[in-house]
């Protein structure tokens, strides 16, 4: 009877920064009832994830769950998967920081659950050509990717079995491919759906071997899953089935595959993830047309010819389609940059834990829900790399023995081709933009490691376009649930007629030209009445005066106003100071009509800010007149 070789993984995460209640849901809903099921099927081997919060949080909240998992691994029932510490993309983050963060989560697995991990989880299974080399001081011999990453190459997903070698620079690193058939059955549909499956696989040669790898959190936390997983038996049949068959479905974690088989071949990927995460991040236009021409060709029935030729985007197109994500990125970067030019390990591990805690992927991006779009999650990369950036303030200045210290850096941040000033002192953090026009793009209050700029540009989304079909549709109830990459909800009625975007980036002191007769309803989309250009224009950076401990920044620009058929210029000049010993910031504004005749208008400075919670009693702002004012609050003052 020819056989077959089944490889099974799984990966948990939930990111620094989540809600305490979540990660207790996702222990009760998810982790742990998938560990008692495991545990009473003892023939059931596979190989399991979990990222560094996962394993901090269970060691403060529930260590018996870390001690039953060091058991299962004791008795060859388990294979532990290494990884980025905090889940960050490897590709994107400093080589030291990625080797290390992989060599930390080694450590705690070797210590704590006794376990050597030969293979690592590629956070999102996101690739890059350069990450054998890379990750060759890690030790690690393989990974597991999509039969996606494949096909780009020129290979057939149904004929993808076993793994594959890669190299770069001679550096050999073995890689899995992930059956997205198989994706889509488990937990998805019937047992007997992916035993049949099988034994299609079975009947194309024996010694067949195929690899299934996803996300945990299906097993519980994705809608519809406890239910269906747990309460109505899904996984005790699944194991029962796997266990029945077992004369011909061979179950193996992948290091020991890898020691006892040879690779199937090589191969050499392009830069890729999985399908729908390579359809996010392209732009809104871009993913709305490419899914919409894979619509036509499945109509057609002409999509499997084409499938292997149509591609989103990659993985850092996330930068460019969210100047926040990229703004926080470069910020990341600029941090691990002075770390290790200036200190050693030894002088601050606390600055560079921090760092590391701030390269964790899920605040970079943004799918169907999440991600980007979560303020505290937001919050919480600032605090950490805020928090990393006093400590080594701290460390230098004591050295220096300065005080009232005010440090300015004039440098393009962010990587547009634009210099920003970057000042800093102990209380303040500003990041200018004068080629934005003249913005403040980020305020740091350090004592707190707040980020009061921290909010997202409101921007259309390629599902967008789906919520009015999703509108007034029953959900359906019973059986299988559907994958979340197939589930678009709205919670009220008439949402898609909510959505308002925004034609600017959302930074501070924007400078605005207005009608007098605007009324402030108008404000919400205020670039529909906006006047004039000043809110994108490149403003000069004068020279910057630092004196007694006190910068002043002076910026200029002549903004171009129009208005009933007449165009003005209008010369603006601001200034921003600050000291190194105050929690002020002044912005000195100047503007003067360098046109021929007097013109009316209404000048306003936008800003955004957040307090992160809109309606706390404790969060607020005050007017001159002492009035405090919330920040969920409309209206005119």
């Amino acid at each position: 009877m020819n056989s077959i070789t089944l490889l099974l993984g799984i990966h948990n995460h939930q990111p620094v920064g989540n809600f305490e209640e979540v990660f207790q849901l996702a222990h009760d809903r998810c982790y742990r009832p998938f560990l008692d099921i495991l545990e009473r099927h003892p023939r059931i081997r596979l190989s399991l994830h979990y990222t560094g919060p996962l394993l901090d949080w269970f060691e403060k909240e529930e260590p018996t769950f870390l001690d039953r998992l060091r058991m299962l691994v004791q008795r060859g029932q388990v294979e532990m998967l290494g990884g980025g510490f905090y889940e960050p993309i490897l590709s994107v983050i400093p080589d030291r920081d990625a080797v290390g963060q992989v060599k930390q989560l080694s450590q705690r697995l070797r210590e704590r659950l006794g376990a050597s991990p030969q293979g690592l989880w590629l956070a999102e299974r996101v690739w890059d050509a350069g990450l054998p080399k890379k990750l060759a001081p890690t030790g690690l011999r393989y990974t597991i990717l999509d039969d996606t990453h494949f096909i780009p190459a020129g290979f057939d997903a149904d004929s993808l079995t076993g793994y594959y070698l890669t190299e770069r620079e001679g550096h050999p690193l073995a890689v899995f491919p992930i059956s997205k058939d198989m994706r889509y059955l488990i937990p998805f549909r019937l047992p007997e759906e992916l035993i049949a499956f099988l034994g299609r696989l079975r009947e194309s040669g024996d010694g067949k071997a195929v690899t299934y790898a996803d996300d945990g959190e299906k097993f519980g936390m994705w809608p519809g899953t406890y239910q269906w997983v747990f309460e109505e038996g899904y996984l005790e049949r699944l194991f029962t089935a796997l266990e029945h068959n077992a004369e011909w479905i061979r179950l193996s974690t992948f290091s020991e595959y890898l020691q006892k088989s040879p690779p199937t071949g090589r191969v050499y990927l392009p830069s890729a993830s999985y399908e729908e995460m390579m359809e996010w991040a392209l732009p809104a236009e871009a993913s709305k047309a490419l899914l919409d021409r894979r619509a036509e060709l499945e109509r057609q029935g002409r999509l499997a010819a084409f499938r292997p030729f149509l591609r989103g985007g990659y993985w850092d197109g996330f930068f460019l389609k969210y100047s926040e994500s990229n703004h926080m990125h470069k910020r990341m970067l600029d941090v691990s940059e002075r770390i290790a030019k200036a200190f050693t390990d030894q002088e601050v591990p606390e600055a560079r834990e921090l760092l590391w805690r701030a390269q964790g992927n899920d605040v970079y991006w943004h799918g169907l829900f999440g991600g980007l779009y979560l303020g505290n999650l937001r919050h919480e990369t600032y605090r950490n790399l805020i928090a990393a950036e006093v400590r080594l303030d701290g460390a230098a200045h004591i050295r220096a023995r300065k005080k009232g210290w005010i440090d300015l850096r004039v440098f393009d941040m962010d990587c547009d081709g634009h210099d920003e000033a970057v000042i800093a002192t102990s209380a303040l953090g500003l990041c200018v933009a004068p080629a934005y026009g003249g913005s403040l793009l980020e305020l740091d209050y350090r004592p707190a490691q707040f980020n009061l700029s921290n909010v997202l540009t409101r921007r259309a989304e390629a599902y967008h376009t789906r919520l009015a079909e999703a509108s007034g549709k029953a959900d359906s109830s019973g059986g299988p649930p559907k994958s979340i990459h197939d589930i678009v909800k709205v919670k009220e009625q008439g949402l898609d007629q909510m959505l308002i975007y925004d034609r600017h980036r959302r930074a501070s002191f924007l400078d605005r030209f207005l009608d007098p007769r605007t009324p402030s309803e108008a404000l919400d989309r205020i670039d529909d009445v906006e006047l004039g250009d000043a809110v994108k224009g490149r403003y000069h950076l004068g020279e910057p005066g630092i004196k007694n401990s006190r910068i002043t920044l002076p910026l200029t620009f002549t903004a171009t106003v129009r208005r009933d058929d007449h165009v003005i210029p209008i010369l603006l000049e601001k200034i921003y100071g600050l000291s190194g010993a105050g929690e002020v910031v002044t912005v000195v504004y100047k503007l003067e009509n360098k046109g021929a005749e007097p013109c009316a208008l209404r000048f306003g400075i936008e800003l955004n800010l957040t307090l992160l919670a809109g309606n706390d009693p404790q969060r607020y702002y005050e007017w001159p007149d002492s009035k405090q004012v919330r920040l969920h609050e409309r209206g005119e003052v």
